[in-house]
């Protein structure tokens, strides 16, 4: 079977993006990849059957191109049109969607956008730290982060992504300050346990706090056991040669491998919300069918496993309210062919004036309770 490949290539602001579909034969999979003046950012496979004909198997590839094509171009083309709307929650969202795209330039100049018009945003100071620390902007991650915790100390990820500034910015004792803090709000947080682990054993390397040094390999294996307790897809092969190598005295080698299972766990994240990127789209005309019926099942997954979860229970809400709208103008969508198809029809066209004329209203009051600002 020939191993079909499609090419596309998207210029916006200096930066040149590619998208890539192949056939994977060996594999029996479509993948699409999507790169940046270069380097990659994110490949995405669609398996099929391997008995598939030629014709099948280039339709896949097309529809798979066409599909990544068409959602880079939409969340590019919504770039400076959000960042010239001065909409707080349009920048936010599509910040959020940029970060999981790891185009954090982006990411970073949308919460840096929101933050100018209101500085009390916390979840925009969290982000901005969270691209820069990806980034390697260790300075300014550490400046945001603070900002964030200092605008939510209940938050337990906030102190757990600024005490990894911290770490990264070579301050051990205060990082595994804020990983303690994070544990205090939430005993359970898998990533707070794990990161006390690395910060204990770079301050060992480091030497920064003689008090963290003491049983180093009985601290750290305790608070390793309590993550992989919670979050089991921790427990790797990388784990266990690091939890080896830790027990044999070789440190360096140790931190560079929980640091590698770290990042192992992040990039399964974001590959995920990467795939559910479209959240902002609920805040913009026309982001269509797909990315937000995949976000209300995405939504009600969670919800049963979390079912106290308010927030997530708030934005299906929203989700079900955004689509409430577009089903109403796939109604008014149908009476116009039906029109089209009879003109005459008078029951058609009466339901088609009352259908539009509603149909104003709905988009407003949705807007309105999306924006968190109902009318009375």
């Amino acid at each position: 079977m020939d191993n079909y490949r499609l090419k596309s290539t998207v210029a916006v602001n200096a930066r040149e993006f590619m998208v890539q579909t192949v056939n994977d034969s060996g594999k029996m999979a479509v993948v699409s990849s999507i790169f940046v003046d270069g380097e990659m950012l994110e490949v995405t496979r669609r398996p099929h059957a391997g008995k598939v004909s030629e014709d099948e198997v280039l339709a896949l590839v097309k529809s798979a191109h066409d599909e990544k094509k068409t959602e880079l171009e939409h969340l590019l083309g919504a770039y400076d049109k959000t960042l010239k709307s001065g909409d707080i929650d349009l920048m936010f969202n599509l910040g959020l969607a940029f970060q999981y795209k790891r185009l954090y330039e982006e990411a970073g100049t949308l919460y840096s956008s929101v933050l100018e018009l209101k500085p009390d945003h916390h979840q925009a100071a969290n982000g901005l730290g969270m691209t820069r620390l990806l980034q390697g902007r260790y300075d300014e991650a550490v400046k945001a982060l603070a900002k964030a915790v200092e605008l939510r100390p209940g938050f337990a990820d906030y102190h757990n992504n600024y005490g990894e500034a911290l770490l990264e910015a070579g301050f051990c004792r205060r990082a595994v300050e804020e990983f303690e803090a994070a544990r205090k709000v939430n005993i359970y947080y898998a990533d707070a346990h794990f990161n006390l682990a690395i910060a204990y054993i770079a301050n060992a390397i480091k030497r920064e706090d003689f008090e963290l040094y003491g049983n180093l390999v009985e601290r750290t294996g305790d608070f390793l056991n309590r993550a992989v307790a919670v979050a089991g897809d921790l427990r790797t092969n990388q784990f266990a040669e690091a939890y080896a190598v830790l027990k044999e005295g070789d440190l360096p080698r140790a931190l560079h491998l929980f640091k590698v299972v770290r990042e192992q766990r992040r990039e399964a994240i974001r590959q995920e919300l990467s795939g559910l990127y479209s959240r902002f789209i609920l805040f913009l005309e026309g982001g269509g069918e797909k990315p937000l019926t995949d976000r209300i099942d995405y939504l009600r997954g969670e919800l049963k496993k979390n079912p106290a979860y308010v927030d997530l229970h708030h934005e299906l809400a929203l989700c079900y309210l955004h689509q409430a709208v577009m089903c109403w103008r796939q109604g008014i969508g149908q009476l116009q062919k039906t029109l089209a198809v009879n003109p005459g029809l008078k029951k058609a066209g009466d339901g088609l004036k009352m259908a539009e004329k509603f149909l104003t209203d709905l988009q407003t009051v949705v807007a309105d309770i999306t924006r968190g600002d109902p009318r009375e």
